[in-house]
């Protein structure tokens, strides 16, 4: 008996001392899980630094495919293997172009023109993902460049891309007010208040145009040389009667 009455007085003072929840006591806290308070996951792989908001920095590609063109631009769709015709280009508030027979999705990628941020993703219009890009290097920075009819996209907004960059895929079906997948790529007006102040018809088509142009040209010259510089296939000499030609 007296064996008995001193083990569940131990247990009562292990109740206690434990703070158990069911007699009042106060609960042992539990263990906090994850990154302690204020603390920043740290930056992905790929371009160093972050943005003047904090915002993540998404994976940069080693080396852009593409060349910067003279006008300050590299061209912002690849592979130019799958990129329509010039002669297909046409000017609304900023230049429609495409590829080759509604290619889209992850065949057709968007490459970012410029080092930037990621500012916005969704316009009117242009589908919930289209992303604007705010260019801070070269002859256009402080300029916002939207890529319309885009989906989806691959980078978060707040993210700082470098030039040649994938930012987004050209959208397949119809995106936003769009017939076919397309990109429609263009400029904000100089001033812009914010990367929602979109251009009107014609405003800035031209000014894009031209950097199209220039960077579609330095792609293009860029991917010649390299087919020209690539090892050629040689066949094996064929025996004629015994003879080698």
């Amino acid at each position: 008996m007296l064996f008995l009455v001193s083990l569940l007085g131990l247990l009562v003072l292990a109740h206690v001392a434990f703070g158990g929840a069911g007699t009042g006591g106060a609960a042992v806290p539990a263990v906090p899980v994850g990154p302690p308070p204020g603390g920043a996951a740290p930056p992905a792989p790929g371009l160093t630094g972050g943005t003047a908001t904090g915002g993540p920095v998404a994976p940069a590609l080693a080396v852009s495919p593409y060349p910067m063109g003279t006008r300050g631009w590299v061209f912002p769709l690849y592979p130019l293997a799958r990129v329509a015709s010039t002669r297909a280009w046409t000017l609304d508030a900023g230049v429609d172009l495409g590829g080759s027979s509604d290619q889209c999705g992850a065949r057709l990628l968007e490459l970012a023109v410029a080092s930037g941020t990621v500012v916005r993703e969704g316009l009117d219009g242009f589908g919930a993902q289209a992303p604007v890009l705010l260019v801070e290097s070269g002859p256009d920075a402080g300029r916002y460049v939207y890529y319309g009819h885009a989906a989806p996209a691959l980078v978060p907004v707040g993210a700082r891309v470098g030039a040649g960059q994938p930012i987004a895929e050209v959208g397949c079906g119809s995106v936003g007010i769009s017939s076919a997948p397309h990109l429609e790529i263009g400029m904000l007006p100089p001033g812009a208040s914010g990367p929602e102040d979109m251009p009107a018809f014609g405003q800035t088509a031209r000014g894009t145009l031209s950097r199209l142009r220039s960077a579609y040209s330095a792609a293009i010259a860029a991917n010649n040389a390299r087919k020209a510089a690539a090892p050629q296939r040689r066949w094996p000499a064929l025996s004629i009667h015994g003879r080698t030609p």
